[in-house]
C-alpha cells in the first residue's frame, strides 16, 4: 500500500496515526512459509467442515495464531442485535484473550468495523488507545493485523491476529496468510451454507414427499375398508330386493317400488366397486385373467348391463357388430366392465331421448391365417350427443376424481374413477384407449384399439344355461342380515339351507348336515373363515364338500387363503356365480 487510507467521516474520532497499514510493506518480510504447511493447514481447517461451522470457525482462529506467530487470534462475525443495530461477536478465540470468547462489540467501533468499511486488511498500532471496546483485554495490544471476510450477500466478519509486545510485529506476509485464510473461511462457510439450505429444501420435499404417501396411504386404507364395510351391507340389501321381487310376483306396484331400490343398489354396487378398482390400480393389484372368448358375448353382457338405465331414459342405443364371430384372448370379466363402464357413461351424460352407438370392428378370425401368432386389432367405439367435454378438460379425463363441473350437477354423476379404470383395464390388455369430443354439448366418442382377435375359435360359441340341480348348502356369516337373506333366495331356487354365524356354531351343524356346497365369510371374529375351512377339512363327512370363500376384497388381495378354499366369490355375489357355484 503506497499511503494510509482514507476514514469514513464517522471516523473522524480516529487518529489517523493508529492506522499503520503502510508500514506492512514497508517491513522487511519474514521468510514465507512452507507450501506444505500452508497445504497442511488447509487441510485440517477442510476436516473440520464436516464436524460443525462453530468446530471450523475455532480451527481458523488456531491456525492463524500458529502460521502468524500471534499472541492472540479470532474471528468476529457479524451479526444483528435485538434492536436491528450491527454488532461484530467474537465466535472463536485462540492465545491470550481465549477467556473472551463470545464478546460482542459494536461494528461502529471497533478496528474490524473499520476494516469491514475500507474493505481491505488493516493494521492498528496500540488499537486500545482508539477503542474503548478493548478494554477488557487485559495485555496491552501493541498491534492488530485485521482482514474483512467477505461474503456474497454482505461481510461475512473479520479475521484478525495481535501481538502483546514489541517483540512481534506483522508484515506482508502476515497480510497475505491472514488474507488467504480469510478466502478460504469465506468459501467454506458459503459452501456450508449452501450444503445446509440444499438439505434442509431436500428434507423438507423428503417430508413433504413422505407425509403426502403416508396419507395417499391412509386413503387407500380408508376406501379398502370403506369398500368392505360397504359391501357388508349391500350383500343382504340386494339379496332381500331380489327374493322380495320373487315373493311380489304378482304385485305391479309393488314390483316397481322393489325395481327402483334394486336399480340404486346396482348403482351402489358400482361406485363401491371403482372405488376399489382404483386403489387397486394405484398399487398394481388389479390384473387380468386372459382366456379364449368370445367378443359378442362381452358386447351383450355389457348392454344387458345398462338395458334397465337406458329404459329408463328413453335413449336409443344402436348396437353394430360384424355379423361373424369373433375369438379373442382377452379377460371376458374385466373387458365386460370397460364396456359396461363406457356405455354408463354414454347413459349419464346423455339427456333423455338420446342416442348412443356402441360399434364393433374386427376381422373375422376364420380369415386369419394358420401361422398368424399375434392377435389382430378389434376396434370399439362408444358415441353419444350428450353433454360433451370442454378441450381444456379433454387432457384431465383419466385422472382420479376426474369431472367437468358440468357432469358434477347430474345426478348419479359418479366419483370420476371410471375412465382411470378403464384405461389400466385397457393397457392390461396392450392396448389404447382415447376420448374425443369437440366441446361442452356435442356428444362424446372413447375409441378402443385392442389386439385380442385370434384364429383359435372357443369350444363353445354361445353360452349354455344348465340347470341347476337342489343342493345343500351352508352359509356361513357373522352378519345375520346377509345369510337370512342369501339363504331365502337360495331356498326359493328349492337348495336346502343351514345358516350358522360363527365357525364354532358351522361345525356343530356340519356334525349332522353334510353339505355340498359351504358359503363361508372370511372375516368372522373368534374363528375366521380361513380356520374354519382348515377344520371342516379335516372332517370326513365334508371331504367331498365345495368350500366357497365370501369375500369384500378381490382374489388378488386374499392374504395368503388361496389353499384353504376351492372358489373365492367377491361380496355381494351375484346369481350367476352362485348358479355356477352350484352347477360344479
Amino acid at each position: 500500500m503506497s499511503g494510509p487510507p482514507t476514514l469514513p467521516a464517522d471516523r473522524g474520532a480516529l487518529n489517523a496515526d493508529g492506522l499503520v497499514t503502510a508500514s506492512l510493506d514497508a517491513r522487511s518480510r519474514r521468510r514465507p512459509l512452507d507450501a506444505a504447511q500452508e497445504y497442511e493447514a488447509l487441510q485440517a481447517l477442510a476436516r473440520t467442515l464436516s464436524i460443525s461451522e462453530a468446530a471450523m470457525l475455532q480451527q481458523l482462529a488456531d491456525t492463524a495464531l500458529e502460521l502468524c506467530g500471534a499472541d492472540s487470534s479470532g474471528v468476529s462475525q457479524h451479526e444483528r442485535d435485538v434492536s436491528g443495530g450491527s454488532i461484530l461477536r467474537w465466535v472463536a478465540v485462540s492465545g491470550r484473550c481465549s477467556n473472551l470468547v463470545g464478546q460482542a462489540i459494536p461494528c461502529q467501533q471497533s478496528p474490524c468495523g473499520v476494516t469491514i468499511e475500507l474493505g481491505v486488511p488493516q493494521l492498528f498500532d496500540f488499537p486500545k488507545r482508539q477503542f474503548a471496546c478493548l478494554s477488557a483485554v487485559a495485555p496491552e495490544i501493541t498491534e492488530e493485523l485485521v482482514v474483512p471476510m467477505p461474503g456474497g450477500t454482505g461481510p461475512l466478519g473479520a479475521l484478525w491476529v495481535m501481538s502483546h509486545g514489541r517483540a512481534r510485529c506483522f508484515d506482508s506476509e502476515h497480510r497475505r496468510i491472514l488474507t488467504g485464510l480469510a478466502h478460504f473461511a469465506c468459501a467454506a462457510l458459503t459452501t456450508a451454507a449452501a450444503r445446509a439450505e440444499a438439505e434442509a429444501r431436500a428434507s423438507g420435499a423428503e417430508a413433504a414427499r413422505n407425509a403426502l404417501s403416508e396419507a395417499q396411504a391412509d386413503k387407500d386404507r380408508f376406501i379398502a375398508t370403506l369398500g368392505h364395510e360397504l359391501r357388508g351391507p349391500l350383500a343382504p340389501i340386494d339379496n332381500a330386493l331380489q327374493a322380495a321381487q320373487r315373493l311380489a310376483a304378482g304385485s305391479g306396484a309393488v314390483l316397481s317400488a322393489l325395481a327402483v331400490a334394486s336399480r340404486q343398489v346396482q348403482q351402489l354396487k358400482r361406485l363401491v366397486s371403482d372405488l376399489l378398482d382404483a386403489s387397486r390400480v394405484r398399487h398394481g393389484k388389479l390384473s387380468i385373467q386372459p382366456d379364449r372368448c368370445l367378443l359378442g358375448d362381452i358386447v351383450r353382457d355389457a348392454v344387458a348391463a345398462v338395458s334397465a338405465e337406458v329404459g329408463n331414459l328413453r335413449h336409443q342405443l344402436h348396437v353394430m357388430v360384424p355379423s361373424h364371430r369373433m375369438t379373442v384372448f382377452a379377460d371376458p370379466a374385466r373387458l365386460t366392465q370397460v364396456l359396461t363402464n363406457l356405455l354408463m357413461n354414454a347413459v349419464k351424460y346423455t339427456p333423455a331421448g338420446g342416442e348412443i352407438t356402441l360399434r364393433v370392428d374386427a376381422p373375422d378370425p376364420a380369415t386369419i391365417p394358420a401361422n398368424e401368432a399375434i392377435p389382430l386389432d378389434a376396434m370399439i367405439s362408444v358415441k353419444d350427443n350428450g353433454i360433451g367435454i370442454a378441450p381444456e378438460l379433454l387432457p384431465h379425463v383419466f385422472d382420479l376424481f376426474s369431472q367437468a363441473p358440468s357432469a358434477c350437477v347430474r345426478s348419479q354423476s359418479g366419483l370420476g374413477l371410471g375412465l382411470s379404470v378403464v384405461r389400466h383395464l385397457v393397457n392390461a390388455h396392450r392396448g389404447e384407449v382415447n376420448v374425443y369430443s369437440e366441446g361442452e354439448g356435442k356428444g362424446t366418442e372413447v375409441m378402443l384399439r385392442l389386439p385380442i382377435v385370434t384364429r383359435d375359435a372357443v369350444s363353445r360359441a354361445d353360452r349354455v344355461a344348465s340347470t341347476v340341480s337342489p343342493a345343500r348348502v351352508l352359509l356361513v356369516d357373522d352378519n345375520e342380515d346377509a345369510t337370512e337373506a342369501l339363504a331365502m333366495l337360495l331356498a326359493l331356487d328349492g337348495h336346502e339351507v343351514k345358516c350358522a354365524h360363527s365357525g364354532e356354531q358351522a361345525l356343530l351343524i356340519s356334525e349332522s348336515f353334510t353339505p355340498d356346497v359351504a358359503l363361508i365369510d372370511l372375516r368372522m371374529p373368534d374363528m375366521d373363515g380361513a380356520e374354519l375351512a382348515r377344520r371342516l377339512r379335516q372332517q370326513a363327512s365334508c371331504s367331498a364338500t365345495r368350500l366357497v370363500a365370501l369375500t369384500g376384497v378381490n382374489p388378488e388381495e386374499r392374504e395368503g387363503w388361496q389353499y384353504a378354499f376351492d372358489r373365492y366369490l367377491v361380496k355381494p355375489p351375484s346369481l350367476e356365480e352362485l348358479a355356477e357355484v352350484l352347477r360344479r
